[in-house]
């Protein structure tokens, strides 16, 4: 071991000892320990989500359709050389005895999938047989069902002969997060629950070498009706890639907010240490240390530091990544695959270019400590290139910080956020202290102290009210959205709520549902439902009259469920026009933001695709539709003339209470190819969802709280170094120590309610824009907030103050005024 060595490692021992250093360490730790998490689980999701994008597709195309496909569909294309196989896909309960679930059903054809594997235990291969069904982990929780059970399958029971640990090809949209059940396609037909009109969606999976999928791919794309799509690999992800990448990166820019903190805290203790170097710096350079090799000296510290750090902050994300993928495995789709090694070491990166891009400056300008300083004591002259290597290296910072979050116009607006808002309140805040303080100054001899400290002592005010306004808010805002949010967004929904969604329901079968629901007196009522594809505007085209965003919106783009109806719907109010009178044809009703996205206004006629029958309707009404009222809702009603003899299904919504979900069994015995769906279930796992992205927010954002009360207590200790010397003069000027101790634990009383009151102000900002625009509910004021928030931010601060200060004897006031 060198000599540089070894008199680094022997100060690192005697710097571990200060304040600044500890904080310093621990910052990094926790930079590093967040880093090391957030990699490793996006890794793990990119990888299980997005790289094995073939084994998620279950091939390397798919044509996909909401009608059956024609057995000539694929008549004159160039399949040489592909394999393919077809599967149907469609929501359907099951159950055994009185348990009942909604899950997702693929019916299966041999060979089955054509990329990836389907996992099962126990082990084997192929699909399953006819008369049998493999079922994930959560279906067999819920029915409380072991392999060797009998599944109810419509009129067709089918043996549980497998558990299904992983499959590829889950579908997109709701049907990728529901339970999976797999079935033999020959069980289809025994088991009745597919008829003519059901919402099912029908794939031809293929695969082969590359150059044939990309022939095959443009051969497809000009024979596709609109009812059709095709998923390529080099263009397609399944929407649970999207929705947790989307996850991700949201908890990516909350621990932004901690990475920030942890950097501003690396950067003061970094300041406060070198400023107490600057001594012993030109006391080495005086005994023939060079300037190159003390820069070595104080780099070898750093890296000691990081390697203790390094070790502490990747075991931390390892058992941290464990417990939030443990936390979050029953709401995944699929077990996700291990991530690759390096993301193991990206904590340990970042930290590394945290501390040598932060010490560098300070250490480099200790390099350049005149030998003078020693003989006469005063502070080093500023260095304009020493300020210019700092600007460098928090450039450098902020962009490997950017890159770490891979979202950088998102992650640069939350920046600019915290930046503005936190000068913002730092402005505020110091002008409010002043305000607070003036009365105090006409009552208490300590208030005309406190006073015209606060007036000196303005920009240190500023950012420390900054750091903790902005950190109170977002921990604020979290912590109540954790349970306020929620609870609000369930509250929404009256009592009567319709709790299930009745569908495919056929004509012959009407009458019969309608004496179901009476004879167990529960009001209901049912809406035929055709879907037909909106394809004129006044008897022209409507695609060339819209602009380019217009022809983006969503009813143009997919078939419309289409109803017709001689009344108003009641839950459905007026907003312009009249309801037509009976007899009056070819009169529709549109919703209102439809009507207001395309410009359609009262008068225009629109045309329909409708099974290959042209239907056109004159706008007579426009109406307001609540999509959360969970009742059968249109974009466009028909008078009952126009389309009362094409081939519908019809559709109802009504409410159960808990001790009535034996009804549910009851409808699907006698009417076993109905497609009944629980919105209890849906809105439950979407709460999940809500509730564990909120906690795993909540994780991070703690990290960011145990950052802020370090950066917090070391900028504190630095004010009460700088005012160790006023305190000296005022004792030797009469003021008692218990005086002094009681004048700075007053400012930081007054800095902590100054601080709550302020981010109470944001955090209820920021709640009713959650409110107004995300949740659509209505605001409230949130009065416990109010009570604890500026009392916990003041006790935060004064046992802080409290714990670091040292109080001042008569005797060391005089030495201390001799010093200086």
């Amino acid at each position: 071991m060198s000599l540089l060595t070894r008199l680094a490692g022997r100060q690192l021992l005697s710097q571990l000892r200060t304040t600044e250093w500890r904080a310093l360490l621990l910052a990094s730790w926790i930079a590093i320990a967040l880093t090391t998490l957030l990699a490793v689980l996006g890794d793990r999701l990119e990888r299980g989500l997005l790289r094995e994008s073939a084994a998620l597709l279950g091939a390397d195309l798919v044509l996909s359709s909401s009608r059956p496909i024609a057995t000539d569909r694929l008549q004159g294309l160039p399949l040489d050389g592909l394999e393919q196989t077809q599967v149907i896909q469609f929501p359907s309960m099951v159950g055994q005895g009185d348990n009942l679930m909604l899950v997702s059903v693929r019916a299966l054809q041999a060979p089955y999938p054509l990329r990836g594997e389907l996992t099962t235990a126990p082990a084997g291969s192929g699909i399953p047989a006819p008369g049998e069904v493999w079922a994930e982990a959560r279906v067999l929780t819920q029915l409380e069902m072991s392999l060797g059970d009998t599944l109810e399958f419509g009129y067709q029971p089918l043996k549980l002969s497998r558990e299904l640990l992983g499959s590829p090809d889950r579908g997109t949209g709701f049907r990728s997060f529901s339970p999976h059940i797999l079935v033999n396609a020959e069980d289809l037909e025994a088991s009745g629950v597919l008829a003519p009109g059901s919402r099912a969606n029908y794939r031809i999976l293929f695969a082969g070498p590359a150059e044939a999928i990309s022939a095959l791919n443009t051969a497809l794309q000009p024979t596709l009706a609109d009812y059709e799509r095709v998923h390529a690999l080099s263009k397609d992800q399944p929407l649970t890639g999207n929705a947790l990448g989307n996850a991700l990166s949201y908890l990516k820019l909350s621990a932004l907010i901690a990475l920030l903190l942890s950097a501003l805290t690396i950067v003061l203790a970094l300041r406060r240490f070198s400023l107490g170097q600057h001594t012993r710096s030109a006391l080495l350079l005086n005994l023939g240390l060079r300037p190159g090799q003390l820069i070595r000296v104080y780099l070898y510290q750093l890296l000691l530091a990081w390697l203790l750090t390094a070790t502490a902050g990747v075991l931390t994300g390892f058992v941290l990544e464990l417990a939030v993928y443990q936390w979050l495995a029953e709401l995944l789709p699929q077990a996700l695959p291990a991530a690759h090694w390096l993301r193991w070491f990206s904590g340990a990166a970042l930290g590394l270019a945290l501390l040598v891009l932060l010490g560098l400056p300070p250490i480099l300008q200790l390099a350049r400590i005149p030998v003078a300083h020693l003989l006469r004591g005063d502070a080093p002259p500023r260095d304009r290139t020493a300020l210019i290597l700092q600007a460098t290296s928090l450039l450098l910072l902020a962009a490997t910080l950017l890159a770490f979050l891979e979202a950088p116009l998102a992650a640069l607006g939350l920046l600019l956020f915290l930046l503005l808002g936190g000068a913002l309140f730092g402005w505020v805040a110091q002008a409010g202290l002043q305000f607070c303080a003036r009365p105090l100054a006409k009552r208490l001899l300590l208030g005309r102290l406190l006073l015209m400290r606060l007036r000196q002592q303005r920009q240190w005010h500023r950012l420390q009210a900054a750091v903790v306004v902005m950190l109170l808010t977002l921990l604020s805002v979290v912590w109540i959205s954790r349970s306020d949010l929620i609870e609000q967004w369930h509250a929404q929904f009256p009592q009567d709520t319709p709790n299930y969604f009745l569908i495919n329901i056929q004509p012959w079968q009407k009458e019969g549902v309608d004496e179901f629901f009476a004879g167990r007196q529960l009001e209901t009522e049912l809406y035929p439902m055709i879907r037909g594809r909106l394809t004129e505007l006044n008897a022209e085209p409507i695609k060339p009259q819209l602009t380019p965003e217009q022809q983006d919106h969503n009813t143009l783009r997919r078939e419309l469920n289409l109803s017709w109806m001689a009344e108003r719907p009641e839950h459905n109010p007026l907003v312009a026009g009249e309801w037509w009178q009976p007899g009056d044809t070819g009169a529709i009703s549109i919703e209102q933001e439809m009507a207001q996205e395309l410009g359609l206004e009262l008068g225009d006629t629109l045309g329909f695709d409708v099974g290959g029958v042209r239907v056109e309707g004159e706008i007579r009404n426009i109406r307001e539709v609540v999509w959360t009222s969970f009742r059968p809702n249109f974009y466009i009603i028909f008078n009952p003339e126009a389309l009362q003899n094409a081939p519908a299904t019809w559709i109802t919504s009504f409410h159960l209470e808990p001790e009535q979900r034996a009804v549910s069994r009851e409808l699907l015995q006698q009417f076993p190819s109905l497609t009944l769906i629980d919105i209890d279930q849906v809105l439950n796992q979407l709460a999940g969802w809500l509730q564990r992205l909120g906690d795993s927010s909540a994780l991070i954002l703690a990290l960011s709280l145990g950052c802020g009360l370090m950066l917090l207590g070391v900028t504190l200790l630095q004010a009460l170094e700088q005012r160790r010397f006023e305190s000296a003069l005022l004792q030797t000027l009469g003021v008692t120590a218990d005086q002094a101790r009681r004048l700075d634990l007053l400012e930081f009383l007054l800095i902590g309610l100054v601080c709550g009151v302020l981010a109470s102000a944001g955090a209820e900002a920021v709640l009713a824009m959650l409110h107004q625009w995300l949740l659509q509910i209505p605001p409230r004021l949130h009065l416990g907030l109010w009570l604890s928030l500026p009392p916990l931010a003041a006790l935060i601060f004064l046992l802080i103050g409290w714990m670091i200060r040292r109080p001042l004897k008569l005797e060391h006031c005089y030495r201390l005024l001799r010093a200086g």
